[in-house]
């Protein structure tokens, strides 16, 4: 079974021998082999030989560097599958309605996935918080409108939407945190509490595992319908995982904070003074819980079948450059029950 390979510590060392990659820090030494991994995700200080870096190239695997606070950074890129006719049909819809309404479908999903997600713990607490009600009931009202819509929007207009619901979305979201952690919101580059940490890293770690579906299935990563198409920045994979966020990434937030297996001691001030970055005991932990997310089966309705999220994200790739062969506007958002 293809898996990812996460190397998260600084001082780290990867050599290349007898078709494996040696990982070595400190006087610990590990080795993974090549023929097993899919996708390389790697942070700040770690370092390879250019053996091994000649070796994920011609094996095609796919290589993401985040920074420290997870953003991306770039990626290695050797032999992989193409599909001309995906990309061509991609670039033929850039900025036009047809995008616009795909984007439409991208975003729906996303906001469908956070209402749910607050709906839970609305009945966990049994309707008894008045805000968490009101913006399950705000979200709602945006989404109906999205979904019903006659005409597609136009991106700003699809960003008022989508900005508006995520305002209220992170904002209700602090219930299900423990109030020691102090979540009043999102805050980002850089996070300024631990909750933001992880939900800016776990959504790095996302981005790496979409963006390794988009090129697996022929997708040109780069090139957004939602996100405007901004140079070096693969605006695409950040349109495809908007749906995923809440599914895989807060929920796994979610369920280490509330384990109480980490506390804010975890977590550390970043270089400047101003951010907060996730702790390497934080990150080892945090990791565990978002490979279990990824691992994680559900009934995917589609194929009347059950499949791991990694899988799913794959999948809904595939669905994607689908409706840009056919052009077809019926993109159907992957949505939690």
């Amino acid at each position: 079974m293809s898996t990812t390979l996460y190397l998260t510590e600084p001082g780290t060392m990867v050599r290349y021998r007898n078709e494996s990659l040696v990982i070595a820090r400190k006087e610990k030494t590990k080795t993974c082999r090549l023929g097993e991994v899919d996708l390389v995700l790697v942070l700040p200080g770690v370092q390879f030989t250019d053996v091994a870096i000649s070796k994920l190239l011609d094996k095609g695997i796919e290589t993401i560097f985040l920074r420290q606070d997870g953003n991306f950074r770039g990626r290695l890129q050797g032999d992989f599958s193409t599909n001309p006719a995906i990309r061509i049909s991609q670039y033929r819809v850039l900025d036009s309605a047809f995008g616009m309404a795909l984007a439409q479908r991208l975003v729906v999903g996303k906001i469908l996935n956070q209402r749910l997600l607050l709906q839970r713990r609305n009945r966990a607490s049994q309707g008894q918080i008045p805000e968490l009600t009101e913006a399950i009931d705000l979200i709602q009202t945006y989404s109906y409108n999205l979904i019903h819509s006659s005409t597609s929007l136009n991106r700003s207009e699809l960003m008022g939407f989508e900005g508006i619901c995520a305002r209220t979305y992170y904002q209700a979201l602090r219930y299900w945190f423990p109030p020691q952690w102090s979540f009043t919101g999102r805050n980002r580059r850089p996070p300024l509490d631990p909750i933001n940490a992880l939900l800016s890293w776990g959504y790095g770690v996302l981005l790496a595992r979409v963006f390794s579906a988009c090129v697996q299935v022929g997708l040109d990563p780069y090139l957004g319908f939602f996100h405007a198409t901004e140079p070096y920045r693969p605006n695409l994979v950040l349109d495809a995982m908007e749906e995923f966020r809440p599914v895989i990434v807060d929920q796994a937030v979610i369920a280490i904070i509330r384990s109480n297996v980490l506390t804010p001691e975890d977590f550390q001030t970043s270089p400047d003074g101003v951010g907060v970055w996730v702790g390497d005991v934080a990150k080892k932990l945090f990791l565990a819980e978002l490979e279990k997310q990824f691992r994680n089966t559900v009934l995917y309705p589609p194929q009347n079948r059950k499949l791991s999220m990694s899988q799913i994200i794959v999948e809904q790739a595939r669905s994607i450059g689908r409706c840009l062969l056919e052009l077809r506007t019926d993109y159907k958002p992957f949505v939690i029950k």
